[in-house]
């Protein structure tokens, strides 16, 4: 008894001395005190932790290995006036972002990168240096203070200029940097030539009599082209590729002719790289005819597209009359509980994950696709970049449209799984076969045209010329076309114009008294044709950078639970309906029975007796596909909120069971003492 009395009042006098919530506070103070001191020395030495699941915040390998190349000393000015008389907090944040950024380059470049740090105050040697560099001022959105924040990259006499840092995606900002420095040392890009009849590159367009023939703005990814490469355009019926052409995009060719075909192929067998973008259903085809109302069908291009003979010499199995929908993949659009089938979302599960163009991506958005089966000839080799699921069928057009409500809901309650999965994009490789193995059809088509005369003229003189005696080192004549490849070819199949579209892969946010356009990707669309082009005629180092840019991610699970709870209830909505049509009919087929008035008809008693049962039976049809809509409607939300509850209150509860538990087990350890 007396040592229990020693032994409690040992324990009081030492907690006595302290007391537990001081000591409690104390710990807080030093841990919070430790913290600050870990911070500060790192900030001190430029030391990082980046905790983000992709690394946002720390420089990406493609970075890092043009950095390493760098062998003339590259100059970075950032000007910026980072004080609070012209920013705001907010502001002055971005700045430290952008300085804290530009340290790494300098630091992982080796001693080759410079980077000079300019206030440009009014009327001062910094202001005429960024007016030099081509910077442009722009608006602080909280202050309203005409400010500079934009950097100028040199080397030698090569400048490239990031003009306001703010006008452009902070996502997008490593990209913008490490392409300016890449492109002052490396030089200006290839040539990059688009063979189409649209009106993407910007001018003028439309029919003056219809009242069109204004300027039309360049397709956004257009832009971003030529950003790298010296981008210009060829005629669908052009009758020869340059040869100083990089890589040559066709773009939705549906006028295209065999003889046109007859130039790619001889291209390509030269060793060429084609990117070759198909649509069997080009959504927004009708908005270039209308004023950009995709509502209108008034003009504009055709909305399918096909390079059939070239296709069948590629191994291309491809109708053009036919959209891809896919359960997996579909969008929901415009509202909740709208799931689009021919909208695809395609995540990374659907790419293949081990190649530059997409391995970085974190989606892709296709409207209305086709899809490609491809058997490949001998020497080629097929690489499908992004695929369809399985569960995916073939639909016409109309069913496709994400704008009629009922087709689509039509398509979803009747949907047939083809367990076919089609490739989207597929990349094809190696020695390639002619598709024209009588040559050039123009020339065929000019022999047709030709009489006998003409024949035998022609006879004559080939005879003659076999006469003349050959001179000593003269060389065999060349064939009149190219059988096989003389190098190597590769061409990218895509089987979808639209996700090349503005609204589909870009929003341009307009800044309002600036004139200024802040784009920001929807998906990784930009990303994706830019890594294409990149990686057959750029530099494939920027693959890596700017597929990290987006960070948007699509609900894939919640559009999964959402297409499960439709099939739930498919079946008794279906009948429902088929009911309420029945319904309908019967009706009709009441009225049309009888010959005479059928204002009489639908006066008499057994007629009105029969229509006001089958109202009431109509009546009863549509509440009850009404509560099965809010069943569904109720399941969905559940799985919403159940998602919401886990995101916001699992760590929190987690914490809350670890303090129980340690608690517990103090008390416990206290007691057995």
């Amino acid at each position: 008894m007396s040592d229990a009395k020693a032994s409690s009042k040992s324990s009081s006098k030492h907690h006595g001395q302290f007391g537990r919530v001081p000591t409690a506070i104390v710990g807080v103070v030093v841990m919070f005190l430790l913290a600050m001191a870990v911070n500060f020395i790192a900030r001190a030495i430029g030391g990082r932790w980046d905790l983000t699941e992709n690394n946002l915040y720390t420089l990406s390998d493609g970075t890092r290995n043009i950095l390493k190349r760098l062998d003339t000393p590259v100059t970075v000015r950032y000007y910026a006036n980072d004080s609070s008389d012209f920013m705001s907090p907010a502001e002055l944040a971005y700045s430290k972002r952008v300085e804290d950024l530009l340290r790494e380059y300098q630091k992982a470049a080796g001693g080759n990168l410079t980077i000079q740090k300019l206030n440009p105050e009014p009327s001062t040697d910094a202001e005429d240096s960024a007016i030099l560099d081509g910077l442009q001022r722009g608006l602080s959105r909280e202050t309203g203070t005409e400010i500079y924040l934009g950097i100028a990259v040199t080397c030698v006499d090569e400048t490239e200029t990031i003009p306001f840092l703010p006008a452009r995606p902070e996502t997008l900002m490593e990209y913008d940097l490490s392409r300016a420095i890449a492109r002052v040392h490396d030089g200006a890009g290839s040539i990059v030539r688009i063979m189409t009849t649209m009106q993407i590159g910007g001018g003028f367009s439309g029919n003056p009599m219809m009242g069109g023939g204004g300027s039309t703005p360049a397709w956004f990814f257009v832009e971003d082209l030529r950003r790298d490469f010296t981008v210009e355009f060829l005629p669908i019926n052009a009758e020869e590729i340059p040869a100083d052409t990089e890589t040559l995009i066709v773009l939705h060719p549906y006028d295209i002719t065999e003889q046109t075909q007859f130039v790619i192929d001889q291209y390509l067998l030269k060793g060429g790289k084609v990117v070759v973008a198909v649509d069997p259903n080009f959504f927004y085809a009708r908005a270039m005819g209308s004023g950009g109302n995709p509502m209108q069908a008034m003009g504009g291009p055709a909305p399918n597209s096909n390079m059939s003979k070239l296709f069948e010499a590629w191994g291309v199995k491809y109708d053009d009359t036919k959209v891809v929908a896919d359960l997996t993949y579909g969008t929901e659009i415009i509202r909740q509980g709208y799931f689009v089938p021919t909208f695809l979302t395609l995540n990374q599960d659907a790419m293949t994950a081990d190649d530059p163009i997409v391995k970085f991506l974190q989606n892709a958005q296709f409207l209305t696709p086709g899809g490609f089966t491809i058997t490949p000839p001998e020497g080629v080799t097929k690489l499908d970049l992004v695929t369809t699921s399985p569960q995916t069928q073939l639909v016409g057009s109309f069913e496709a449209d994400p704008t009629q409500e009922d087709a689509i809901r039509r398509l979803r309650d009747e949907f047939k799984s083809s367990d076919t999965s089609y490739a989207i994009i597929s990349r094809l490789s190696g020695s390639f076969k002619t598709a024209f193995p009588d040559g050039n059809p123009a020339d065929a088509e000019k022999k047709e045209g030709e009489g006998a005369e003409g024949d035998e003229a022609a006879k004559a003189e080939e005879a003659k010329k076999d006469e003349e005696p050959k001179k000593e080192g003269d060389e065999a004549a060349k064939p009149a076309s190219l059988k096989a490849s003389e190098k190597e070819g590769v061409v990218l199949l895509i089987s979808d114009v639209d996700f090349l579209y503005d609204a589909v892969c870009v929003r341009l946010n307009q800044i309002p008294g600036l004139g200024m356009t802040i784009p920001e990707p929807l998906n990784g669309n930009l990303s994706l044709v830019q890594n294409a082009i990149d990686q057959l005629s750029g530099d494939p180092e920027l693959i890596n950078v700017r597929s990290r840019s987006s960070s948007r991610r699509p609900f894939t699970k919640l559009n999964e639970w959402l297409s499960q709870a439709e099939a739930k209830f498919r079946g008794e909505l279906s009948e429902f309906e088929q009911k309420a049509k029945d319904a309908e009919t019967r009706i009709n087929d009441i009225l049309k029975q009888t010959p005479g008035n059928v204002q009489d008809a639908l006066l008499s008693p057994e007629v009105q007796s029969e229509l006001e049962t089958l109202r009431k039976e109509q009546v009863g049809m549509n509440k009850k596909v009404r509560e099965l809509n809010k069943e569904m409607k109720r399941d969905f939300d559940l799985v919403q909120n159940l998602i919401k509850l886990l995101t916001t209150g699992a760590m929190p509860i987690l914490v809350i069971l670890v303090g129980i538990a340690l608690a517990i087990s103090r008390r416990m350890k206290t007691a057995a003492r």
